[in-house]
C-alpha cells in the first residue's frame, strides 16, 4: 500500500500492482494534534493514528470491533526513483514487496493454557537490506504473557535480503500473532 500525503491536509491510499494501474483513494484529510497524526478510511471504516516520534511512521488502526498495526516510511531517493507512472503522472508501483525466508512460530506459553488466555500482538519493525530484523515496537498487545514468544519468533525470522550494502535504507514492516485456543475433535 502506498499512502501519500499532501501539503494541502489530502490522504490518498493506491494499493501497488505491477499488472494493473490502480487509481488512488481518496481518504479523511489528515489531522495533526500535538505529536499524533489521524486520518481514516470511509470505505473500510478504518481509523488510523499514528505517532510522530519515530523515524518511521506507524501506528494503529481501528474499526468498531476490530484493532490492527501499520507502519510506513518515507520512500528514500532509490525507491522514490522506481515509481511506476501511469499516463496521468500518478504512481502506481514502489517497492517489491518483502518475503520471508524463514518464518518461525511462537510457542503458546503453558500458563496461557493453563489460564485459557487467548490474545493477538502486533509488532512492527525494520528491515535492513540483508533481510534481518531490527528495532521491534509493540503496536498491539492483549496480554503481556505473549510478549515474550511474539518477540523471540519474530527474531528468528527473516526476509529475503535486496541489497549487500549494510548501511541502505531498511524496510517497514508488521507481524501479527493471534494466540487461540481451539478445539480440534
Amino acid at each position: 500500500m502506498v499512502l501519500n500525503f499532501g501539503a494541502d491536509g489530502t490522504t490518498r491510499m493506491a494499493i501497488p500492482s505491477e499488472d494493473v494501474q490502480r487509481p488512488w483513494f481518496p481518504l479523511s484529510r489528515w489531522q495533526l494534534e500535538e505529536d499524533v497524526l489521524t486520518f481514516s478510511d470511509s470505505r473500510t471504516e478504518r481509523e488510523f493514528s499514528a505517532g510522530l516520534d519515530r523515524s518511521t511512521l506507524g501506528g494503529e488502526w481501528r474499526t468498531e470491533d476490530v484493532l490492527g498495526g501499520w507502519w510506513c516510511s518515507a520512500a528514500d531517493p532509490a525507491s522514490a526513483s522506481a515509481l511506476y507512472a501511469s499516463p496521468t503522472g500518478e504512481p502506481t508501483a514502489m517497492t517489491s514487496p518483502l518475503l520471508q525466508e524463514i518464518t518461525a512460530s511462537p510457542v503458546y506459553p503453558r500458563q496461557a493454557i493453563r489460564e485459557a488466555i487467548e490474545g493477538r500482538v502486533v509488532i512492527c519493525f525494520e528491515v535492513n537490506p540483508q533481510g534481518f530484523v531490527r528495532d521491534p515496537a509493540f503496536v498491539e498487545l492483549s496480554d503481556e504473557i505473549f510478549r515474550e514468544p511474539s518477540l523471540n519468533a519474530l527474531m528468528q525470522s527473516q526476509y529475503q535480503g535486496w541489497s549487500d550494502d549494510p548501511e541502505g535504507p531498511a524496510r517497514p514492516a508488521c507481524r501479527s500473532f493471534v494466540y487461540s485456543l481451539e478445539q480440534r475433535f
